[in-house]
């Protein structure tokens, strides 16, 4: 039968092997953190950095919002951007196309469901809307409703500027210019269209109608 003071021994040294190679361990995953920290600190600074920028081009340039925007989905915490339109646009329709003080329309858009990111979601919203192509002011502070005959209008505006695109030759910077502003109305008629569905109006097919 082994003595006592064996088996001690013997447990000392597995216990001190063990430790050993937890020690091991702890060093490996430590420095594992410490990378892992530091490239979490570099994707926070390009984060940072690509926020700015696209801050300033959307002061610079608030239409680039409706060109190639980002698939419309909702982030880990709330809708973004595109996502929110489409949402607002959603829920106005639901509860009716009439006009809405955008403050309603905010609460409204928390009782469906829909969450907006941003440290002032109220403002995010608010911004959003100003850059939704079915959605306009009305003559009341506070209060919008939405534009069922946008699709239309985008329609006609793209029409004359294709018309003008045509007619410039020689001028290189205004075909450019007029490039640009087509691009921007081809993406908002989208989102209108999208948006609005068989909501939307054509008002000189109803002329059209009314005088047939």
């Amino acid at each position: 039968m082994p003595s006592p003071t064996r088996s001690s021994t013997r447990l000392a040294r597995a216990a001190g092997a063990e430790r050993m190679a937890l020690l091991r361990e702890r060093e490996k995953l430590t420095r594992r953190r410490d990378a892992a920290a530091r490239q979490l600190a570099t994707v926070e600074r390009q984060l940072a950095e690509v926020q700015e920028r696209l801050e300033l081009i959307d002061r610079l340039v608030p239409e680039a919002a409706n060109v190639h925007p980002l698939p419309a989905r909702p982030a880990a915490d709330g809708l973004r951007g595109a996502a929110i339109r489409q949402a607002a646009v959603e829920v106005l329709r639901g509860r009716g196309p009439g006009p809405i003080h955008y403050k309603e329309w905010f609460d409204a858009m928390g009782a469906a469901g829909h969450a907006i990111a941003g440290k002032d979601p109220l403002a995010v919203f608010l911004t959003q809307l100003s850059r939704s192509p079915v959605v306009r002011r009305t003559a009341e502070a506070g209060v919008y409703e939405l534009d069922r005959t946008a699709p239309a209008a985008l329609r006609a505006r793209l029409e004359r500027l294709h018309a003008r695109l045509a007619e410039q030759s020689a001028d290189r910077d205004e075909r450019d210019r007029l490039v640009a502003e087509i691009a921007i109305a081809e993406r908002a008629l989208d989102e209108a269209e999208r948006a609005l569905g068989d909501d939307a109006v054509d008002p000189a097919h109803d002329d059209a109608r009314a005088t047939g």
